[in-house]
């Protein structure tokens, strides 16, 4: 028997060919067997010569990077030749494949005349093609997924059964003859987008609004459709040279854009694009096409603006009904989508990928813990960006992200996907664990066995994903947080030690009145910070309770005021990517004084116009500062940034450099993001760590 130790991604099959491939193997070396899914793991038996078994064990270690066997003899068994057994019902854990993009083979055949499938916008194998968003049920087999809707033609029927052919038990395949049918021609809807016009477009996990990049005109009727203010749009690349055309691409962020998960990643512009797209920002989220359907239409029309065809803060259209509502041409098919999913989003931050939304590519691949669940747990993340876990065993589950709670259909569509998730992954919640808000939507819905300060949940995300339990100071910054006084929090320092935080502290607090006003005003934030702000000092003669605000996005959002960069946030984060896009213009930063408080350092800011960029380089520089002044009073050799203000990449390169310059060991987000995309991560971790 061979036992086969590996990382995740490779010790189980995640719909990306283990089973065939061993089929293909065991067949060319003359092993007998079976291997056989059992709901998410692979069970395989083998047997035959000794060196046959040897090379067979080495030969799948390194197509899959298994990185330790052992052999162990068994009482002879004898097999029929080798073969693929139905899968059976899940043993231990399920782990669901994820979607994947269309891999080099098939986009060689894709566009090859000679080819059965030219054109055909539905062509996959075992490495390529939708998982995680057709899947009715596990284990992953054809008749579970939606494509059991599609027969198997005879020609692709031999493939399917062929050991040596690339689609062998390929799930998803089909061909012009037996799959799924486009509703448009893609000419058609090329000619369309020529003309200026903005067209739906189908793809994995809901739909694009699609226009030419080149015709700001369409691109404007895209922002009126999605009633989108001021956010940049995603543009659709052709290839990783036209994206060159357009951007900076350094090594790690070519591989992002050309990996299987096919983000959209974040890069430094180079060639204008239209304003209508940039809205003034100097990055541009660049990606490639995922799927086969996307390929061919920019083969006829390229760069295009994509982004996903719903109502801005609305949940995602999965069907041609839903997407009618824009009133545009649908270039739609037959295929139905069970799961909506967006694209994932990503940048590199020293050097290393960092997630600002984990979605499509990635999701439902889970994040190990250092240590075990012993209830099946319900973690319920938070009100924006909602994003749901379940722990069970070593490993948290996570889902992609449903948008802000409040939104009646965000709502419906995060409750409808919990249930969906359980049942995909066979979890029966035995507790649920909720952040510590009091109004949070979840609340109304769910009745939390447990509840964890929502920074306390940042920080914990972090030392999960790293599977950290020695002590650590834990910084979490960011926009909004209920903290266990009441008050609003944002900028907390914790010390983790014995698998307990205390609190520590914060950035000095400034006084604001209660509401969403100081999140989205600047100049409300910035009065504030100043004092001077008439609308605290009527609040406190109507006796309206104020509230002690320590928030290090506010501070951000203040100092776009200050700096006359920004004065409202239109979409989350906006003033503060208008900071640290000022920030990257600087030739070298303006030194505020460590000891300043923040109300001094705006008083500064405003006082010295003069340089800009320097000052706005100088506040990353000064919070960094803060920090290690922080990480010095409490003695501790591994410090944790988290929260959401870290995905500022100058604010986070400066702290982890000026930490580790003087002798600190940091860790950040890698597998999640940093900020409420996490959420349910740390809840789980803390949810384990005080069974």
């Amino acid at each position: 028997r061979l036992s086969l130790v590996g990382s995740e991604m490779c010790i189980r099959d995640r719909g990306m060919g283990f089973r065939p491939t061993a089929l293909r193997l065991a067949t060319e070396l003359g092993i007998t067997g079976t291997v056989c899914n059992t709901g998410g793991r692979v069970t395989l038996t083998a047997t035959g010569e000794g060196a046959a078994l040897t090379a067979f064990a080495k030969r799948l270690c390194r197509a899959f990077s298994i990185y330790q066997y052992e052999v162990n003899e068994l009482p002879f068994q004898p097999f029929q030749g080798f073969t693929i057994t139905h899968s059976r019902g899940a043993r231990g854990l399920p782990f669901l494949p994820p979607d994947l993009a269309t891999c080099p083979d098939c986009q060689r055949e894709l566009l090859d005349p000679k080819n059965r499938r030219y054109r055909h916008p539905f062509i996959t194998c075992i490495h390529c093609g939708p998982r995680y968003t057709v899947m009715e049920a596990l284990p992953y087999d054809r008749e579970r997924t939606v494509m059991g809707r599609f027969p198997l033609c005879p020609d692709c029927r031999a493939e399917y059964t062929t050991p040596a052919d690339r689609r062998c038990h390929a799930q998803t395949i089909a061909c012009p003859h037996c799959g799924p049918q486009l509703t448009m021609d893609i000419e058609t809807a090329a000619q369309l987008l020529r003309q200026g016009e903005v067209i739906a477009v189908k793809g994995i996990g809901g739909y694009h609004l699609c226009a030419n990049a080149a015709n700001p005109p369409a691109v404007a009727k895209i922002r009126q459709i999605k009633h989108r203010g001021q956010k940049p749009f995603a543009v659709l690349f052709r290839n990783i040279e036209e994206v060159r055309q357009y951007c900076r691409v350094s090594q790690a962020e070519e591989k992002l854009l050309l990996s299987a998960a096919r983000p959209i990643v974040l890069l430094h512009s180079k060639r204008p694009l239209p304003t209508e797209i940039t809205c003034g920002s100097d990055r541009v989220g660049a990606f490639l096409p995922c799927n086969p359907l996307q390929i061919l239409l920019l083969e006829a029309i390229s760069p295009l603006v994509a982004t996903s065809a719903n109502i801005s803060g609305a949940p995602m259209c999965t069907d041609d009904t839903a997407v009618q509502q824009f009133g545009v041409p649908v270039l739609g098919h037959d295929r139905p989508i069970l799961t909506p999913i967006d694209d994932s989003v990503l940048q590199v931050t020293e050097g290393n990928p960092a997630f600002m939304r984990r979605a499509r590519g990635y999701v439902p691949l889970a994040v190990e813990l250092p240590f075990a669940a012993k209830q099946t747990t319900l973690c319920l993340g938070g009100d924006l960006k909602a994003t749901f876990g379940y722990h069970a065993g070593r490993y948290v589950f996570l889902s992609q992200p449903f948008g802000d709670l409040n939104h009646p259909d965000c709502l419906a569509a995060y409750q409808e996907n919990i249930e969906r998730f359980a049942a995909l992954h066979g979890f029966t919640a035995e507790k649920v664990v909720a952040d510590l808000h009091p109004g949070y939507t979840a609340h109304r819905f769910y009745t939390p066995d447990m509840q964890v300060q929502h920074h306390i949940a940042h920080a914990a995300a972090v030392l999960a994903e790293h599977q950290l339990t020695e002590p650590a100071l834990c910084f979490a910054l960011d926009g909004t947080g209920y903290g266990t006084d009441g008050q609003i929090w944002g900028s907390e320092v914790f010390d983790f030690d014995g698998g307990r935080f205390t609190h520590l502290g914060h950035l000095p607090p400034f006084t604001c009145p209660p509401g969403d006003s100081v999140a989205t005003d600047a100049q409300l934030c910035l009065s504030c910070y100043l004092g001077t702000q008439p609308l605290v000092n009527r609040a406190k003669d109507a006796d309206v309770p104020l509230l002690q605000n320590s928030s290090a996005g506010r501070l951000f959002d203040a100092a776009a005021a200050a700096l006359g960069l920004c004065d409202t946030n239109t979409y989350e984060g906006q003033c503060a990517a208008t900071v640290e896009q000022a920030a990257r213009r600087a030739s070298g930063a303006y030194l505020f004084d460590p000891a300043c408080t923040p109300r001094e350092l705006l008083e500064e800011m405003q006082c010295q116009k003069a340089d800009v960029p320097a000052l706005a380089l100088g506040l990353h520089h000064w919070l960094a500062r803060w920090i290690l002044n922080q990480a010095q009073a409490y003695r501790r050799s591994t410090v944790v940034l988290s929260g959401g203000c870290f995905t500022n990449q100058i604010l986070t390169r400066c702290t982890a450099d000026l930490l580790r310059r003087n002798g600190y060991t940091v860790y950040t987000a890698c597998k999640v993001p940093p900020g409420d995309g996490a959420l349910a991560l740390g809840q789980a971790y803390i949810s384990a760590l005080e069974e």
